[in-house]
């Protein structure tokens, strides 16, 4: 079973249990869009799922609800930000919009933060990027869940990278963690009491498993193998130590919402060529890959395009919440007295 609810309705549900918890109204508005915008992309383990974990957060004290943003070191186009231990999504959303200005003035923008908590899905960053006519690329990093075979341990973090590319329409955008799959995945069919498929996760003895308890207590396998874990590896200097962040192996924090750093940056084609010309090649080559020949039944797909399509159809239908994510968000509200 599951319950639907429109994207509105659950947004200003998240905005008063987040406004409940001492957040203050303009953070709480981010943190529920970005939610909300996952579930709408059918990224359901970054949707209402992680909020639950924000929430879980704020009342064991890890989470600072209002925490006191400060820019830390600025120039023309870059900008550093220490988010006083807040939920990242507001936090990395601040960090954004001042890339987002830095890069449309100056053709190129760098901005980072640290010392904040999880900032959800990446492609809410780079989408926002993305519409101001510019190319948005961002990573992170978080506390150590992949490992390999013959190490007792997890080396580092799944550290998602994403990238946004502009097209006159929706944007082309490509979000992933480096694992096999994302954690919170796993979070997610922990929550629903389902098993996950072989090779997502082995044991803390290195061994495969299908169970996601025994999933979380382990380590995430990596995507691609070594190259996968090669690149993770490079996230992990890139938003930890290169801005002044912890790596994976030294992240604090219990919950499945640490973090380590957070970047991102805004590229303008206009370094380059005129975004017009820009804009005419990049909808030539979707064209041309899309006409490519195939058998009947089959196209080629963008990335993002799937979740763009999920979006169009949930913002109709509603967002679908299975019944233990509902049943702990209802529970959450009657606890801190949220009307529904």
């Amino acid at each position: 079973m599951v319950k639907t609810i429109k994207a509105d309705e659950l947004k200003a549900l998240l905005i008063k249990v987040f406004k409940s918890l001492n957040v203050g109204v303009e953070h709480a508005e981010v943190i529920a869009d970005s939610l909300v915008n996952s579930n709408l992309r059918c990224v359901d383990s970054h949707g209402v799922s992680r909020g639950l974990d924000f929430i879980n957060g704020i009342k064991v004290g890890e989470i600072n609800p209002r925490p006191n943003i400060r820019v830390l070191k600025e120039s023309e186009i870059s900008v550093l930000i220490d988010g006083d231990r807040g939920i990242g999504i507001p936090i990395a959303h601040e960090v954004t919009m001042r890339v987002i200005d830095k890069a449309k003035k100056y053709g190129v923008g760098v901005g980072a933060a640290r010392n904040l908590w999880n900032v959800g899905a990446l492609a809410y960053y780079v989408m926002k990027v993305a519409n101001e006519g510019l190319i948005g690329i961002s990573f992170a990093n978080s506390k150590a869940r992949i490992g390999i075979p013959g190490i007792k341990s997890a080396l580092v973090g799944t550290n998602p990278i994403a990238f946004a590319i502009p097209t006159g329409d929706g944007p082309i955008v490509l979000d992933m963690a480096l694992s096999t799959v994302a954690v919170g995945k796993i979070v997610l069919a922990a929550r629903k009491g389902e098993k996950i498929p072989e090779g997502w996760a082995v044991t803390k003895e290195g061994k495969p498993t299908t169970d996601p308890k025994e999933a979380l207590e382990g380590y995430l396998t990596p995507m691609g193998g070594y190259k996968g874990l090669g690149l993770a590896i490079i996230v992990d200097i890139l938003s930890g130590i290169f801005v002044g962040a912890p790596y994976s192996l030294i992240i604090s924090g219990k919950g499945p919402y640490t973090q380590g750093g957070f970047v991102i940056m805004g590229l303008s084609p206009k370094l380059f060529r005129s975004y017009e010309e820009f804009i005419h090649d990049v909808k030539s080559y979707v064209e041309t890959l899309k006409s490519l020949p195939k058998e009947a039944g089959v196209e080629v797909l963008m990335p993002g395009e799937p979740e763009a399509r999920c979006y169009d159809e949930r913002v109709v239908k509603g967002v679908p919440l299975d019944d233990g994510v509902w049943e702990q968000l209802v529970k959450v509200m009657k606890e801190l007295g949220v009307n529904y």
